[in-house]
């Protein structure tokens, strides 16, 4: 799935700004960019030029896990709809991430062996091995006796 050039240098502008500010320890200045991030995103939506990519982004720039997922589950379904299983993927993952911070391990590995499957379709093998890996570090532990 293809992001259009504007869109994409729109927000790695803004993205790197976050990041700028960030190491520059402004967080007032962290904060603009992120908002001008988040408008952004609406209005590009809005615009008809809705993205997963978009979502992904600003969800990975969001430190607040409840409102991140909020985000990835925004993208989850545009990702789908393109059939863009690397998107689907990489979301999912994040997914499994944001809610085992939360310690809802059962969503988390749900959305992880969703990610796993969405990746099988793909031959990112990095991202292949970190959901591997999220699922290693997160298999069901049994009760022993």
């Amino acid at each position: 799935m293809n992001i259009p050039p504007d869109m994409h240098a729109h927000v790695v502008a803004l993205t790197d700004a976050i990041i700028d500010a960030g190491q520059a320890g402004d967080d007032e200045a962290v904060q603009v960019h992120y908002a001008e991030l988040a408008s952004y995103c609406e209005a590009t939506a809005r615009s008809g030029r809705d993205h997963p990519f978009l979502w992904e982004t600003l969800a990975d720039f969001t430190g607040d896990d409840p409102t991140a997922i909020g985000f990835y589950l925004r993208a989850l379904p545009l990702a789908t709809a393109a059939n863009a299983a690397g998107y689907a993927a990489s979301i999912c993952l994040a997914l499994a991430e944001r809610y085992s911070n939360l310690e809802e391990l059962d969503a988390a590995r749900d959305h992880a062996l969703q990610a796993d499957a969405y990746a099988r379709a793909t031959d990112d093998l990095p991202l292949r091995r970190d959901i591997s890996q999220f699922l290693l570090d997160h298999a069901p532990t049994t009760g022993g006796g």
